[in-house]
C-alpha cells in the first residue's frame, strides 16, 4: 500500500514480487525447509488422525465403498462409524495410486499450503499491498506455528485443506462479481462439508457481506447464499450414503443446515424486494427477517443437535478425551505460550487494519464512493475468526492466515522506518522488534519461559512432567515389532490404537474417534480403574492382547486419576498376575501382555 520503490533495482524487485514466480520462490523456501524437517522426523505421519487418514485412503483403493468410511479394523466386527468426508480423500488417493504413500504425504499438504499462499496473495492484491510487502507477509507464514503444524509434510488431517478453502471463498468475495461470490459460496459448501466446525466462521462471512448489504446495498451476500445453498446438498450426498443423515450423530452437515441455508439464499434474492431498500435503515429492517426465518428452519431439522452435539457423548469419555484435547478447548484451557500466540494474533490483525484505514483515508477520491474497503472486509472476518478461536483453538490457523495480510502491512509501514536507522545496532535491533511485532512465535516463546506449566490441575502438570522425565530416558515405542505375532484384538489406549492399524495386521478395540465413545469409555474405564474392575473390561472385550506405550501421553493422563491404578501399575512395571508378558517387552515404553 506503500508507493512503488523509484530505483532501478528496486523497481525489477517489486516486478518479481508482484508476479506468481515470488510466491513459488517462497513456496520453494518453505518446501525446502520442510523436506529438510522431514529428513530428520522420517516419513512417518505426524499424529493418529493423520494414520487413520492414511489407513481410510488405504480402504478406498483396496475395494472399500466410496459412500463407506467405516473403520472396520476398530472394534471389530460391525466397525467403527466415521463422520470423516471423502472430499479429503480425493487428492491422496490419486496420489497414492501414482506417486506412492510417502511421496503423497509429503506432497499433497505442501500443496494444500500453495493454494492458501495464492489466496493469500489475492487478498492482499485486493487490499492494496505492495508487491514487496506482499512477499514479504508470506514469508512471515512459517513464524505463525498453528499455521506451519497444520501443512507440514505428512500433516494430512481435514485441517489444511479447510484453511485454504476458506481462504480462497474471502478472496473470492472480496472481488466485486456475482459470479466470484458465487464460487465462494461453492467453496463454503465444500468447506463445511468437510467439517462442521466451519459453520460459524462461514456464518461470519455471511455476516460481513450482511453488513455490506445494510451499509452499501452490496448484493454480493445473496449470491454467495446461493453457491452454499445448492452445493451444500450435492457435497454432502455425493460423499455420504443417504443413511447417514439418520444416524444418531451431530458431527456432519444435515438436512436441517440445508434446510437452512436454503431459506437465507431464497431470503436474501427476496430481500430488493421488500419496502425500502433503497435506504440503509430500510436494509438493516430487511435483514432481521434472517434470523427470523432460518432460525426455525435449523432447529426444526436439527432437533437436539441444535442445543448440545456432543450430548450422547459418554460423560467418562468427555472428562479423559474430549476435555484433554487442547485444540478443542477455549483459550482460558489452553497453555500460556498458545494463549499468548493467540492474543498476538488478534493484535496484529487489529493494529494491521488501523493501518490500513488511514491508507484509505489518505485516498479522498477512494474514501468518498467506498465506505468499506477490501481490507476491512478482510479484517472484520479475520476478527470473528478470532473471537472463534478463542472459543475453539482449533480455528486459529484460519485466523492466523488472515492475520497474514496485516502483518504485511505492519511491514510496509514500519520496516523501511528501521531500516533507514543510520547506526548498525539500533538499525538491527529495530528489524528484529519489526519481526516480533508482526510474529506471534517469539511472544509465545517468551510466554512459554514465563508460565512453562500447562494451565490445568496439580496431577495433570505432574504427569505430564513426569512424561517428558521418562520420555528422555526410554527408547521409542517400536509398534512395527507387534507384526511378528498373530494377527488379535488388542486392548490399547486410544492414541497407541492408529499405529497399531498401520504397523501390523491385528485389529483395535477403539480409537479416539467420539461415534466409537462407548468402546473409548471402556478403555478409559479400564486404564483409571482398579485391577480387577480392569481385568473384567478387558476379559469382556475379547482382546487377544494388551498393549501399552508408557510414553503416550494419554497413559499419562489415566495415571492421574488415582494412585496405583491399572495404568499406574503397568507403567510401574507391576502387571497383575492374570496378564501374561510377551518375551521380548520386559524394557521399553512398548508393553505387551496376554490376558489369561
Amino acid at each position: 500500500m506503500s508507493d512503488q520503490p523509484s530505483n532501478p533495482t528496486a523497481s525489477r524487485w517489486s516486478q518479481f514480487c508482484a508476479r506468481p514466480a515470488g510466491l513459488l520462490a517462497v513456496w520453494a523456501l518453505a518446501l525446502l525447509m520442510a523436506m529438510a524437517g522431514m529428513a530428520i522426523r522420517g516419513m512417518d505421519p505426524v499424529g493418529p488422525d493423520d494414520v487413520m487418514r492414511m489407513l481410510e485412503v488405504r480402504d478406498l483403493l483396496n475395494g472399500q465403498s466410496w459412500f463407506d468410511v467405516n473403520q472396520y479394523r476398530v472394534d471389530p466386527p460391525d466397525g467403527a462409524s466415521m463422520h470423516w468426508s471423502r472430499l479429503v480423500d480425493i487428492p491422496l488417493a490419486i496420489g497414492f495410486a501414482l506417486l506412492g504413500e510417502d511421496l503423497t504425504m509429503a506432497i499433497v499438504p505442501m500443496l494444500w499450503l500453495l493454494a492458501a499462499m495464492f489466496a493469500l496473495r489475492a487478498i492482499m492484491q485486493k487490499m492494496g499491498v505492495n508487491p514487496i510487502a506482499m512477499l514479504a507477509g508470506l514469508v512471515t507464514l512459517t513464524f505463525y506455528p498453528m499455521v506451519v503444524t497444520q501443512f507440514m509434510p505428512m500433516r494430512i488431517d481435514h485441517h489444511g485443506p479447510q484453511a485454504a478453502l476458506g481462504l480462497w471463498a474471502v478472496a473470492l468475495l472480496l472481488r466485486d462479481s456475482a459470479k466470484t461470490a458465487f464460487v465462494s459460496g461453492v467453496l463454503c459448501a465444500a468447506w463445511i462439508a468437510i467439517s462442521l466446525e466451519a459453520l460459524p466462521l462461514i456464518a461470519a462471512i455471511a455476516a460481513v457481506f450482511g453488513l455490506l448489504y445494510w451499509r452499501e446495498g452490496d448484493q454480493r451476500l445473496k449470491y454467495m447464499l446461493a453457491g452454499l445453498a445448492l452445493a451444500a446438498p450435492l457435497f454432502s450426498y455425493a460423499t455420504r450414503p443417504s443413511s447417514a443423515f439418520s444416524l444418531p450423530f451431530c458431527d456432519i452437515l444435515a438436512p436441517g443446515h440445508m434446510l437452512a441455508f436454503a431459506a437465507s439464499a431464497l431470503l436474501a434474492f427476496a430481500l430488493p424486494f421488500f419496502p425500502g431498500q433503497d435506504r440503509a435503515k430500510g436494509r438493516f429492517l430487511a435483514l432481521i427477517a434472517f434470523p427470523i426465518v432460518c432460525a426455525p428452519a435449523a432447529l426444526f431439522g436439527l432437533g437436539e443437535c441444535a442445543t448440545n452435539p456432543m450430548g450422547q457423548l459418554d460423560p467418562l469419555v468427555r472428562d479423559y478425551w474430549y476435555n484433554a484435547i487442547p485444540e478443542g478447548l477455549p483459550i482460558w484451557k489452553q497453555s500460556a505460550s498458545t494463549a499468548a500466540v493467540q492474543i498476538w494474533t488478534l493484535g496484529v490483525l487489529v493494529f494491521g487494519w488501523r493501518f490500513s484505514r488511514k491508507e484509505w483515508a489518505s485516498k479522498v477520491e477512494i474514501a468518498k464512493t467506498l465506505q468499506i474497503g477490501p481490507a476491512d472486509v478482510a479484517a472484520l472476518i479475520g476478527l470473528l475468526a478470532c473471537l472463534y478461536s478463542f472459543a475453539v483453538m482449533r480455528a486459529s490457523v484460519f485466523a492466523q492466515l488472515l492475520a497474514l495480510p496485516f502483518a504485511a502491512l505492519l511491514l510496509a509501514h514500519f520496516m523501511p522506518r528501521a531500516r533507514a536507522i543510520a547506526s548498525s545496532l539500533p538499525r538491527i535491533l529495530a528489524t528484529l522488534a519489526c519481526l516480533a511485532l508482526v510474529t506471534p512465535v517469539m511472544i509465545g516463546a517468551a510466554a512459554e519461559r514465563i508460565v512453562p506449566a500447562q494451565r490445568a490441575s496439580e496431577a495433570q502438570v505432574e504427569t505430564l512432567q513426569a512424561s517428558a522425565a521418562v520420555s528422555a530416558q526410554m527408547p521409542e515405542c517400536d509398534v512395527s515389532r507387534l507384526a511378528a505375532f498373530e494377527p488379535g484384538l488388542v486392548f490399547s489406549t486410544l492414541d497407541l490404537g492408529p499405529e497399531i492399524l498401520d504397523k501390523s495386521a491385528h485389529t483395535i478395540i477403539a480409537a479416539s474417534y467420539h461415534r466409537n465413545d462407548q468402546a473409548m469409555g471402556d478403555i478409559i474405564r479400564a486404564f483409571i480403574s482398579g485391577q480387577e474392575d480392569a481385568r473384567q473390561i478387558i476379559q469382556q472385550s475379547g482382546a487377544d492382547y494388551l498393549a501399552i506405550c508408557t510414553l503416550k501421553d494419554d497413559i499419562w493422563l489415566y495415571r492421574g486419576a488415582a494412585p496405583g491404578n491399572f495404568a499406574d501399575m503397568l507403567s510401574r512395571g507391576e502387571a497383575p498376575d492374570w496378564l501374561e508378558a510377551v518375551e521380548g517387552f520386559e524394557e521399553g515404553g512398548l508393553q505387551l501382555y496376554r490376558p489369561r
